[in-house]
């Protein structure tokens, strides 16, 4: 398809480009020397034939050149933005702390602040004034960037798959009450990008029969300039633009992917640490409730004096004790949760209970250190500890006579 300039933008055209390429900052973004015109295919309708248009409101020519500098500001975020990334991983190089984001939090740059007061290396003084001047930068740019936008009015955000055109003339007949194809006339003489990406901001500017627009980033990842930069120059100029824009991203990745390695070795570290205090803390755990439930335990061993004489664990005649075998206490009860306990007669083959001793006789006395309380028919029989921190760590034999 042939194509061929048909007619020169209106006069303000070039400022309101100028403003948009300025998002991207450097003599990159340079106001062409030749006057820059729509292009147009054939058969497109073309401009209406009255010459070139000038702004007679000066308040709108003023706003639109406001709008302008806010894409300006933007593309001085950005380079600052890059700066400051570049920093961050020379920090990391001499410090071995990590800064993260492209901008300095409150809390870091306190941290900076007072590690400039105590730094005595020159290099690394320079380093750190100049992270937090970039951060002044950023902030005094956002600052300016948040006035002009409360000055101005409300711009329109770009969704998926708007279109510069019909944002226009939707705005001029909803705001204006024009008819569409006056809408339409008007948005076409205006300069309009063929490419808008969704979290973009869309000025529009109308005042005397004369309708302006520009755009500026916004939320958006990428800024005006980025989408139409191969519209303004031959294929050669765009071949080495977008090498050098490659390049400059890949510096950027390298860095993040360093900052996202260093990152993921120091959560992998964190957590394996954190796993085996985690583990130590299980086992103290573990060895401190042995030892308390130790500490607060008596172990014992009931049985009749017979099977007691038997087991020679008692003397053959009166109920002294006579061997005291350690294997012998099989039968453990924690003093904090119980103090009772309670013998049937029938577990041990005898019909009845008719009292119970507990040994060693000297250490144990019935009466002050436990009680025994006989069930009906002395069937069954009830051990009371009453003295109970004597029993704590210790073992003692019941003998049912």
């Amino acid at each position: 398809m042939t194509v061929r300039i048909r007619r020169f933008l209106p006069a303000f055209a070039p400022l309101t480009l100028a403003l948009a390429l300025g998002a991207c900052g450097g003599d990159e973004a340079a106001e062409p020397e030749q006057p820059v015109g729509r292009i147009l295919d054939e058969g497109d309708e073309p401009p209406p034939a009255s010459g070139s248009m000038t702004m007679e409101d000066d308040a709108m020519a003023k706003q639109l050149a406001e709008a302008g500098g806010i894409a300006l500001d933007e593309g001085k975020i950005k380079q600052q933005q890059a700066k400051f990334i570049e920093l961050a991983g020379e920090f990391q190089r001499v410090t071995g702390r990590t800064l993260q984001g492209t901008n300095l939090s409150a809390g870091e740059a306190a941290v900076l602040r007072t590690m400039l007061s105590k730094e005595k290396d020159v290099s690394t003084q320079g380093l750190l004034r100049e992270i937090l001047s970039t951060r002044t930068e950023i902030e005094e740019l956002q600052g300016r960037i948040d006035l002009l936008k409360e000055q101005l009015p409300t711009p329109e955000t770009v969704a998926r798959g708007d279109s510069h055109l019909k944002m226009a003339t939707s705005w001029l007949a909803a705001n204006h009450g024009l008819e569409q194809k006056e809408a339409d006339r008007l948005a076409r003489r205006a300069l309009l990008t063929d490419q808008l990406a969704p979290g973009m901001e869309v000025w529009h500017f109308y005042a005397d029969g004369v309708y302006g627009t520009t755009v500026s980033q916004g939320t958006a990842k990428v800024s005006p300039y980025f989408l139409n930069v191969h519209k303004m120059r031959t294929l050669e100029r765009e071949r080495d633009e977008a090498l050098q824009l490659a390049a400059s991203l890949e510096a950027e990745i390298v860095v993040l992917e360093k900052t996202r390695d260093s990152l993921r070795r120091d959560l992998a570290r964190t957590e394996q640490e954190k796993r085996e205090v985690e583990m130590a803390n299980e086992e103290l755990t573990v060895e401190r409730d042995d030892l308390v439930a130790e500490a607060e335990s008596v172990y014992f061993h009931i049985d009749t004096r017979r099977r007691l004489r038997e087991k020679d664990v008692i003397t053959p005649l009166g109920i002294q004790l006579k061997d005291w075998r350690k294997d012998l206490f099989q039968d453990k009860m924690d003093l904090r949760y119980d103090y009772e306990i309670e013998v049937q007669a029938r577990d041990f083959g005898v019909p009845r209970i008719n009292g119970v001793k507990l040994l060693p006789t000297g250490m144990y006395h019935e009466g002050k250190d436990y009680s025994v309380s006989l069930g009906e028919g002395k069937r069954t029989a009830r051990i009371t500890l009453d003295n109970i921190s004597k029993f704590k760590n210790s073992a003692f034999v019941v003998v049912l006579k």
